[in-house]
């Protein structure tokens, strides 16, 4: 069996090319079983009943023919990609994971998280249950999807400019006493934008590091799960 894991290629435009090679290497998985998006695929999606946003078409296309051919989706939802809505999992059959799920795949049991709750911080865990509560799902149905895109998209470019520019570090101080917790053979997160495979106390710890420069992501074949870099 082989599975494929990855996460942080916050997609804006079809054009870019961290787009263009996720598109790439997509199509040269051939029977592939599994695919777990560990969150934050998209700069910004929030899933609505009957539209989804243009500039995700192409890669959104791309996971239907997945699905269609038998492999299985999983998409735990990040911080900028949440409410994943009735695409994903009606049409596309995608199982969503709100915050974190321990799963058995091949032979294995597997943590899966994006990240985001990992860091104790609890301004930002008030933030992620405001934007993920009822009333703001609400309002946001209320407002044109266009209005919402360039909203989301204005507060991303913002955050980003005041994001420190260190800000992909070292993860294992976060993730090692998180895998003494989880009770799995394998945990495996996104969110830090740095790569790293580990192993700890019998537990093998990979955070994906990010699609954006380092196009780095985890491949599991038979059980056996190692973390690689893509070049087209």
């Amino acid at each position: 069996m082989k599975a494929i894991f990855l996460a942080d290629a916050h997609l804006r435009n079809a054009e870019d090319k961290n787009y263009q090679l996720l598109l790439d290497f997509l199509n040269q998985e051939k029977e592939l079983d599994a695919l777990f998006l560990l969150g934050d695929i998209f700069e910004f999606w929030l899933g609505y009943k009957h539209l989804v946003f243009t500039s995700y078409v192409p890669l959104l296309d791309k996971l239907r023919q997945l699905s269609e051919s038998g492999t299985k989706l999983y998409f735990v939802e990040g911080n900028h990609d949440f409410n994943m809505g009735p695409y994903f999992t009606e049409t596309l059959h995608c199982t969503v994971i709100p915050e974190q799920q321990l799963i058995e795949w091949d032979g294995q049991k597997i943590m899966l998280t994006h990240g985001d709750l990992l860091k104790p911080n609890r301004t930002y865990q008030r933030l992620r249950r405001f934007l993920r509560s009822w009333p703001i799902t609400l309002l946001s149905r209320m407002i044109h999807p266009d209005m919402v895109w360039s909203f989301a998209l204005w507060l991303s470019n913002k955050s980003s400019k005041n994001r420190p520019k260190n800000q992909h570090h070292n993860p294992s101080p976060y993730l090692i006493p998180f895998s003494e917790t989880c009770h799995s053979d394998i945990v495996i997160c996104g969110h830090f934008h740095h790569p790293l495979e580990m192993e700890h106390c019998g537990v093998k710890i990979i955070a994906l590091g990010d699609w954006i420069t380092q196009f780095s992501y985890a491949e599991m074949v038979d059980g056996e799960i190692k973390l690689k870099s893509y070049h087209s």
